[in-house]
């Protein structure tokens, strides 16, 4: 009787182990993923200037929780924002922002656009850095920094996949003035330590963004920083051999 006691106990254990492991492995999962799936509007057709939605140009899909701003119309939503016509363009397959709407309830000054435990930090950004205007609020940047190191220039990577929260005065809600398609400055959503390392690159070197595709949120690792001998020393292109494979300015065969 006592073995058999102790034989349920034993697989009482076990059974409880085994479901803990699993609880422990779907958690990090979702942790590793972005978190749990939250499900958002997007737009299924293109939809230009002053269109009024309807549920047939609208789809739903799941975003990781990480990635979820307060601006994403989330599906809950989705009967709210029917026949409302939006402010600015918006593709198939991005996401539905309540400031694209026209009579938007959501607020548009910049703290509302910052997530919880999240800060807005705001960099000098020369045209190349804003692509000519073409940088939009919503978009995710890389920034590099290029700083002089005794008789050379070295650039190097110090934050990946940063969201930008406004380029000028433009937050992402109506039409962009040309003024704001100048703007000398960008404001990247960043987590304090992030706001330290930017707060210093930019008093150290020349800070530049490199934009990102919208669904690419990888990371790269142990990217080296380059210099100017680094560049310097890249070997140039092999020049492209002449006719009947012979080398650039050798006699052809048969030519006068």
């Amino acid at each position: 009787m006592q073995q058999r006691t102790a034989l349920f106990a034993g697989l009482g254990s076990m059974l409880v182990g085994a479901v803990c492991l699993l609880l422990y492995m779907q958690r990090f999962e979702r942790e590793a993923s972005g978190g749990a799936l939250i499900p958002l509007v997007a737009a299924r057709q293109e939809l230009p200037l002053g269109t009024e939605l309807t549920e047939a140009m609208l789809v739903v899909r799941e975003v990781p929780e990480r990635y979820v701003e307060g601006r994403h119309v989330q599906a809950r939503d989705l009967q709210r924002i029917l026949g409302i016509p939006v402010t600015s363009e918006i593709h198939a397959g991005e996401s539905v922002l309540w400031t694209d709407l026209a009579n938007s309830e959501q607020r548009r000054d910049l703290s509302s656009l910052v997530r919880p435990g999240m800060r807005a930090v705001t960099i000098p950004a020369d045209p190349r850095s804003t692509f000519g205007g073409l940088l939009r609020p919503g978009d995710r940047v890389d920034v590099l920094l290029t700083a002089e190191r005794g008789d050379q220039q070295v650039t190097t990577t110090i934050l990946q996949n940063v969201l930008v929260l406004a380029t000028g005065r433009d937050t992402g809600g109506g039409r962009r003035e040309e003024a704001e398609l100048r703007a000398s400055q960008v404001t990247l959503g960043v987590t304090l330590d992030q706001g330290q390392t930017l707060a210093t690159a930019d008093a150290e070197g020349t800070l530049t963004l490199v934009l990102r595709h919208p669904g690419d949120i990888t990371l790269v690792e142990g990217l080296p920083a380059r210099t100017t001998s680094d560049v310097l020393r890249r070997p140039t292109p092999a020049a492209a051999p002449g006719p009947s494979g012979s080398a650039p300015g050798a006699p052809v065969e048969g030519a006068r």
